[in-house]
């Protein structure tokens, strides 16, 4: 005998059944479903959440940049209007000294 004929011998001809495998996945049940369903939502609910932080993330980034942009440019000017006032002032005294070395 084969083991075909063996195993329709020994458990019969059954709907459904796959000869060494059994009857196969169950349909999951109402609770289980509930649970899959609460755990999609929950799933769901995190994408949302963390998208949610990422945007507001990005957006605290941006503002920080444009305010050290504007702190450094703020800065950059003010050390220019230091140096041509500085420049301007050692002219000033060059341009004395070589009058005076002119005049004597």
């Amino acid at each position: 005998m084969a083991g075909d004929e063996i195993l329709t011998s020994v458990l019969g001809e059954k709907t459904r059944y796959v000869r060494g495998k059994g009857y196969g996945k169950k349909p999951p049940k109402k609770s289980r479903l509930q649970q899959e369903n609460i755990e999609a939502r929950v799933s769901s609910a995190m994408a949302i959440m963390r998208q949610e932080m990422q945007t507001d993330m990005d957006q605290k980034l941006q503002e920080d940049r444009e305010k050290m942009a504007e702190e450094l440019q703020r800065k950059l000017d003010e050390e220019c209007v230091h140096m041509s006032v500085e420049f301007q002032e050692q002219m000033a005294a060059f341009m004395t000294s070589m009058q005076q070395a002119q005049g004597s």
